[in-house]
């Protein structure tokens, strides 16, 4: 299968580099990521560990010892998920396991330009970088993968022909599970305006409480929004701060909905009428004027 892949990075000088220990990777840890990271998931992704850039991507396959694998419906686990079971047979010993990612990127665009110089700074994609996956959530539980890119390569044929990728190596141990609830909430009792995609009105909502870059938003009194809602879905939200004058209007993609509630991670804020990637620095300001209301400590 490595045959249909061409590279077309620069090849460094050859060199005989000394033999070293067949490598064989945990099989158990790799069938407990599998899940967090399926093909044709849409997840997130920065480069060289900085946290400020953060990328979309999409997992369009994955390259298992010699074996390119385009669709899920390949793989499954033994019953305990201690085994791989690839095209029907159990795969005894995995010596390699990569995740491929296109080239191309979605919101690049979107980036500011300090963030911009610091892409180009980090080297992106570049190979032997570090890349941090950041997968589905599942159960309350973010997964974390460090991953390191092997090459680029041009796929030459088959479902993908001619496509441009990054092939990233994985190592299954360095997945960490970070438990979303764990996180500090801020409580918050906020008048807010939501507007969906169905709905292009704005329609009462409050939000209750913030965690992380996620907000929970409450609509008691107009239970239509959170039914009409789908999960993976962007909205509008206005609100006031306290102590602040001017309204805060967010995008956000909704990640739950949990009955009268919506669950939406905040992606965009408009800066002098236009639509940016929020940063650090928004989430910090968010978090220091909630902390001025009377119910936080």
């Amino acid at each position: 299968m490595l045959k249909i892949l061409k590279i077309f990075s620069k090849k460094r000088p050859t060199t005989n580099p000394p033999a070293s220990a067949r490598v064989v990777l945990d099989s158990p840890r790799l069938c407990q990521l599998l899940p967090y990271f399926p093909i044709g998931s849409n997840i997130k992704y920065s480069p060289e560990y900085r946290q400020e850039i953060i990328l979309d991507t999409l997992i369009i396959a994955y390259l298992i010892n010699s074996d390119l694998i385009y669709s899920n419906n390949k793989i499954t686990t033994t019953d305990n998920d201690h085994t791989l079971v690839l095209n029907g047979t159990p795969v005894d010993e995995i010596n390699s396991f990569a995740i491929l990612i296109p080239t191309v990127g979605r919101n690049k665009a979107a980036l500011d330009y300090a963030q911009k110089e610091i892409l180009e700074q980090s080297g992106g994609l570049a190979r032997g970088n570090n890349i941090t996956l950041i997968g589905q959530q599942r159960a309350g539980e973010i997964p974390y993968l460090d991953t390191v890119v092997k090459k680029y390569a041009r796929l030459k044929d088959g479902h993908f022909n001619k496509t441009q990728v990054a092939i990233l190596n994985v190592d299954p141990n360095l997945l960490e599970l970070k438990d979303q609830r764990n996180q500090a909430r801020l409580a918050a009792k906020i008048p807010a305006l939501v507007q969906t995609r169905l709905y292009s009105e704005k329609h009462q909502c409050t939000l209750i409480n913030f965690s992380g870059q996620t907000v929970r938003i409450c609509c008691d009194d107009n239970k239509i929004i959170p039914m009409s809602c789908e999960k993976g879905e962007i909205i509008t939200l206005t609100f006031n701060l306290p102590t602040s004058t001017t309204p805060n209007t967010m995008k956000g993609r909704v990640v739950k909905i949990d009955g009268p509630a919506l669950i939406v991670e905040l992606e965009e804020i408009l800066i002098n009428q236009q639509f940016e990637k929020i940063t650090t620095l928004d989430i910090l300001e968010i978090k220091t004027k909630l902390l001025q209301q009377p119910l936080n400590p």
